[in-house]
């Protein structure tokens, strides 16, 4: 009986948090390691990425920028692999476009629930470094764009993202790692 209460109070937040998550595409990279050169340069293939694929990523929906990155796997490797080499490493960039679980994130002026998103993934090298990860769809972390999230989630999804952290929060956590682990 508790159970079916709490899911009748929380089926509402639940929901607007997955169709938060159905919109976005995000940007997932991961360090070869989590030694100190390995984490600088995270962040500056992270920069290099931004600053060399805002116009790749301009279509005005999802689907069409998850075609996009898609498509591009290759230029995106190679992008990554050039600035892996310019800074003297050896190893290289793999690339992904997937559907991955996110724990809750909270920015500056938001907080995105966690959920199974939409990724573009970068992994440097082994992959076993601490990660970065910001949203292309809409282009939060793309500078040369200036979408505001209002343009592509309901009045209900952006009440949500901007209450801040909240208990609620937690319990999408909770409720999306279950589901997750379920799939």
């Amino acid at each position: 009986m508790i159970i079916t209460l709490v899911a009748g109070v929380f089926e509402p937040i639940i929901n607007t948090s997955e169709n938060i998550s159905e919109k976005v595409l995000r940007l997932h990279i991961l360090a070869n390691s989590d030694s100190t050169e390995d984490q600088d340069l995270k962040l500056k293939v992270k920069n290099y990425f931004i600053e060399n694929t805002a116009d790749l990523f301009s279509e005005k929906n999802l689907e069409e920028n998850i075609e996009i990155a898609s498509c591009n796997i290759g230029y995106i490797e190679a992008l990554c692999n050039s600035c892996i080499t310019e800074n003297g490493f050896d190893y290289k960039a793999k690339v992904s476009v997937l559907k991955e679980y996110y724990d809750t994130r909270v920015y500056d002026d938001f907080t995105l629930p966690a959920g199974i998103y939409n990724s573009i993934k970068i992994e440097l090298g082994e992959g076993r470094g601490h990660n970065w990860w910001c949203i292309v769809f809409p282009s939060v972390c793309l500078s040369a764009c200036t979408e505001s999230m209002n343009d592509y989630l309901t009045d209900d999804e952006m009440k949500l993202i901007n209450d801040g952290y909240t208990p609620k929060f937690k319990i999408i956590e909770i409720y999306e790692k279950i589901k997750n682990k379920i799939n």
